[in-house]
């Protein structure tokens, strides 16, 4: 039947070609003569009916797909050239999940689509892949993806390196301009021999972790494919999202990456000498940015708990009186979105405030961070994977479908850079001391 619905597509397609021919050929403001009226009905026609039958063919193709194949036999080969489609020939993501459904229920009738990729399987069931689950069509695995890295999630903020084995290594190099180790610059004299010197590096290493949603799907929910595809790509890539944001910013390291709050690297400035609990006030912001980087300020965003807007849309630097012993005024810090920052996001000291959920409560650390995202390295391997069961809610008629992805991260610094002068460090990421 596949044969035949190719050779019904060709026929369309030359008469719509036809069609177009026809009317390409009659001059501007001119109609088409007797003769050629005749011949672009004749196409017409044609394509209609030519439309029918594939219409006629493809169901048959989708019923025969339906039915309980008797053991040994198999869906017809969609032909290489599904290879070179992004959907693999699945018509939506809907359609997708239905296939993988349908491998669970018939192994020895798996549809043909589903193999395309997939390396030979490491378990007797024929219906899984190597790791588990067949791979999502690039088409559906790059729109699964799209939503995960979208603007509110940190994964598309900050540095993401595909990766093909299960970990990342890399030389680091923490040394600075003014430190004593590694290259080194001397002020000399004409004739005097150049000192020599050579880079200091480290070994750095990140290992991937295994992110996975389980997404329940009802029986009856199967039978509309489209709208089980968009409702299963909204669940599971907003479940995931939240997570690699929630693990970029909290993350423990243990089976997940390692969050900015947990990094070794990571600042903690301390509260202002009886400051009232659960606030906010502008001199534990200007301490904030005051251990950071000048350059990674220039590129930094504040992450913050919602809660905080409140005490941030108050702060101001206070203003006296000549004699310094009343406030007669105040400079805001803090601009709302749109407002007098001209920005989509509120601001704080002129750089952006993310307001995310990973954040802590007001009042804890964690609840305001200032960060360089740029300065926290992120692994991907491929894309995401799918596979199915019916056991884990049997008793309810319904399927799971399971999403896996895999990354790994952490932030690039292992820890506080030193001054040339004072005691005090410097990070890419500084957090403020709980106010309790």
């Amino acid at each position: 039947m596949i044969k035949r619905l190719r050779a019904l597509q060709q026929r369309k397609a030359a008469a719509v070609e036809t069609m177009k021919t026809i009317t390409a050929s009659i001059p501007e403001g001119q109609d088409l003569s007797a003769e050629q009226a005749l011949q672009f009905a004749a196409a017409q026609a044609d394509a209609t009916a030519a439309q029918a039958s594939i219409e006629q063919v493809q169901a048959a193709i989708e019923a025969e797909r339906s039915l309980e194949l008797p053991a040994g036999a198999r869906i017809e080969n969609v032909g290489p050239q599904a290879a070179n489609d992004p959907t693999r020939g699945f018509a939506h993501f809907g359609q997708y999940l239905a296939a993988v459904r349908s491998a669970a229920l018939r192994p020895n009738a798996v549809d043909e689509r589903l193999r395309i990729d997939a390396a030979a399987t490491t378990y007797a069931n024929e219906t899984t892949g190597a790791d588990g689950g067949f791979l999502v069509p690039p088409q559906y695995s790059s729109e699964i993806m799209s939503l995960i890295e979208g603007q509110d999630t940190l994964l598309s903020r900050v540095r993401n390196i595909p990766v093909t084995g299960s970990e990342f290594k890399f030389p680091a190099s923490e040394k600075t301009a003014h430190g004593t180790t590694g290259i080194q610059a001397y002020w000399d004299s004409e004739g005097d021999t150049i000192t020599p010197t050579k880079p200091v590096f480290k070994n750095g290493s990140i290992k991937l972790d295994r992110l996975t949603a389980l997404a329940p799907v009802t029986e009856e929910a199967l039978e509309d494919s489209s709208a089980l595809g968009a409702w299963v790509q909204m669940e599971a890539s907003e479940t995931m999202a939240f997570k690699i944001t929630d693990a970029i910013f909290a993350g423990t390291g243990g089976g997940m990456p390692l969050g900015i709050l947990n990094a070794p690297c990571t600042i903690t400035v301390s509260k202002e000498s009886s400051q009232v609990a659960a606030t906010i006030v502008a001199e534990n912001v200007l301490k904030m940015k005051a251990r950071m980087p000048m350059r990674n300020f220039a590129r930094s965003v504040w992450l913050a708990h919602s809660d905080t807007e409140i005490q941030l849309a108050q702060m101001n630097f206070k203003v006296k009186n000549v004699a310094g012993s009343e406030n007669v005024g105040g400079v805001p810090v803090f601009y709302p979105p749109s407002g007098l920052s001209t920005t989509p996001y509120s601001t704080l000291l002129g750089r952006p405030i993310l307001f995310i959920e990973s954040a802590s409560a007001l009042g804890t650390a964690g609840d305001l961070v200032l960060a360089d995202l740029s300065q926290y390295i992120a692994i991907t391997k491929g894309g995401v994977k799918a596979d199915q069961s019916m056991h884990f809610y049997f008793d309810q008629n319904v399927r799971a479908f399971r999403f896996v992805f895999r990354m790994g991260g952490q932030p690039w610094l292992s820890s506080a850079i030193s001054r040339k002068n004072g005691s005090s460090t410097l990070s890419h990421f500084v957090s403020l001391q709980t106010r309790s």
